[in-house]
């Protein structure tokens, strides 16, 4: 009696187990690596030439913004300026030492014209002075004096050229100074790299900025690329060429499609998308960069899905 209640109760384990155990390895058979045929990852979308921080090469106060946020510009455009009250004085004081050296030159050098005149007369009058006291028709006093004042003209000559040259040396060095405070002015205007877009300006105006700091995030122009993540299980799986389809994230919204254009010749031990630096988790995956069709479907920063077609 006994035995014919219990066996009911342990067949119909059995029969539990037994279908337990099928619908198990049917859910292993399913997803075998060698049967996929579709990755999904997530992306982030960058330019091509990726998303450049532009810096300032000089300290100062912001004077002025030239250009707003998402404003397409071409290489060479002012995007930005600093105080250049300081920089303007020093071109402003170099410019006046400038002139007074110039100055200097120009009188040096009609000074050296007046003495030139002077020894050519001395030099006629000393000959002549010489041949009278040689044929003692003159004395000797008049032509020595005469040789004297030929010889001081010329000692004066070699000073006022010696001045001549210190004062063009003093130009050089002044026009050095001033080219070196332009310099720094020019380092106070802040201009495109190249053509692009300003996505982002992380200062306001009036505000003070140190060498180095950062003031806007510039995207150069260029094709849009979704930048995704393949997991090492299925790391070789993906290659260049393979088609894929773009949707907003965790939706089967289709934005764009693209094609494979990059895949990484080694494996990353972290994600792109992990924003901690401390994060030490042993994560293996493969970068893989996805050329966007239609770019003007999706912004610049956003998180898609792709679907890569293997």
């Amino acid at each position: 009696m006994k035995f014919q209640i219990l066996t009911p109760f342990v067949l119909l384990l059995a029969l539990n187990s037994c279908g337990g155990d099928t619908e198990k390895k049917v859910k292993v058979e399913k997803y075998k690596v060698d049967k996929i045929d579709k990755i999904i990852g997530i992306a982030r979308i960058e330019p091509s030439a990726k998303i450049s921080p532009i810096g300032a090469e000089s300290a100062g106060k912001i004077m002025k913004i030239h250009v707003q946020e998402g404003q397409i510009v071409k290489k060479g455009t002012l995007l930005l300026t600093l105080d250049q009250s300081v920089d303007a004085a020093q071109i402003q004081q170099s410019d006046a030492r400038l002139a007074t050296r110039q100055q200097r030159v120009k009188s040096l050098e009609a000074k050296i014209a007046a003495i030139e005149l002077k020894i050519s007369l001395a030099d006629t009058e000393r000959k002549r002075d010489r041949r009278l006291a040689d044929a003692q028709a003159g004395t000797q006093k008049a032509a020595f004096d005469s040789e004297s004042l030929y010889n001081n003209l010329r000692a004066d000559l070699a000073i006022a050229k010696a001045d001549l040259a210190e004062a063009k040396a003093t130009i050089g060095e002044v026009e050095t100074e001033r080219n070196y405070a332009q310099k720094l002015l020019d380092k106070k205007n802040i201009y495109a790299p190249a053509d692009g877009m300003v996505l982002s300006w992380e200062v306001k105006l009036g505000q003070a900025v140190s060498i180095g700091s950062k003031l806007a995030d510039f995207a150069p122009a260029g094709d849009l690329i979704a930048t995704t993540e393949v997991d090492e299980l299925f790391a070789m799986k993906v290659k260049k060429g393979q088609r894929v389809q773009i949707n907003i994230q965790g939706t089967t919204d289709k934005l764009s499609s693209g094609t494979v254009v990059y895949c990484a010749s080694f494996l990353s031990k972290k994600s792109i998308f992990n924003d901690r630096a401390d994060n030490l988790e042993d994560r293996r995956v493969r970068e893989v960069r996805v050329r966007i069709d239609q770019p003007e479907a999706v912004l610049i920063g956003s998180r898609v899905e792709c679907i890569i077609s293997l």
